[in-house]
């Protein structure tokens, strides 16, 4: 979708056309940029659906570690400022799925003053795991901001062990 320029939206309206600067140039090149821009987030990642940047909220990836330990995996996920009524957790025989939103709010009356503010975070992080696991034997702790989440293998396998690789 390419914008009009100046001149063909004053010719539309029969507004009469204005000597245009040598930087006019400059700024159709950053309307098309911005066009581009546009039609590429709407195109991968959904758009905005007609809603402002600002007003949307986002669903955001929480930092996650999939550790190996041979007979199990250890899945530990960051999720600050989360309690754990707040999270639902869905461990398959072949993934796992976290999902957390943290709705907070709080408020102060006085005599001299009002004071109300209101939080929303929402979380979500979907991975597979490299083997099948015994999804129904999976135990989960959170501990300040931390979940960690051990799922037992379905076969067990040994620990990989790190190897040291020297550099030329």
């Amino acid at each position: 979708m390419m914008r009009k320029n100046k001149e063909t939206r004053e010719k539309e309206h029969g507004l009469a056309t204005v000597t245009t600067s040598p930087f006019d140039w400059f700024q159709e090149m950053d309307r098309w940029f911005d066009d581009f821009r546009q039609s590429f987030n709407d195109r991968f990642w959904g758009g905005s659906l007609g809603r402002s940047e600002e007003t949307s909220f986002q669903v955001r990836e929480p930092l996650v570690d999939l550790i190996d330990k041979g007979s199990e995996f250890v899945v530990r996920a960051e999720l600050p400022g989360v309690a754990k009524e707040d999270v639902d957790l869905t461990v398959t025989p072949d993934g796992i799925e976290i999902r957390a939103e943290a709705n907070r709010s709080r408020e102060e009356k006085e005599k001299n003053y009002y004071y109300q503010e209101r939080r929303y975070r929402a979380l979500q992080r979907a991975l597979r795991f490299p083997a099948e696991v015994q999804a129904d034997l999976a135990a989960a702790n959170l501990k300040d901001g931390v979940l960690e989440v051990r799922i037992p293998k379905k076969e067990p396998t040994a620990e990989p062990k790190p190897v040291k690789v020297p550099v030329e």
